[in-house]
């Protein structure tokens, strides 16, 4: 019974041990303008989220004061 008990620990130990990180692929939409950068979400500086977003250079974006 021990033994059975061992083995059991052993193989899910084993499992957990093995297990492995997928980092998840987000779709990104079409490149729509010439020389652009994909600029990743993230928080700005008051701690409001930006989502994901293409940066075209010569393009004046808009700032918005809180």
């Amino acid at each position: 019974m021990t033994l059975l008990r061992v083995s059991l620990l052993t193989s899910v130990l084993a499992m957990l041990a093995s297990g492995c990180v997928v980092e998840p692929v987000y779709a990104r939409p079409y490149h729509h303008c010439a020389g652009g950068v994909w600029i990743e979400g993230h928080y700005g500086r008051y701690g409001r989220w930006h989502p994901g977003h293409w940066r075209c250079p010569g393009v004046v974006e808009v700032v918005e004061v809180e």
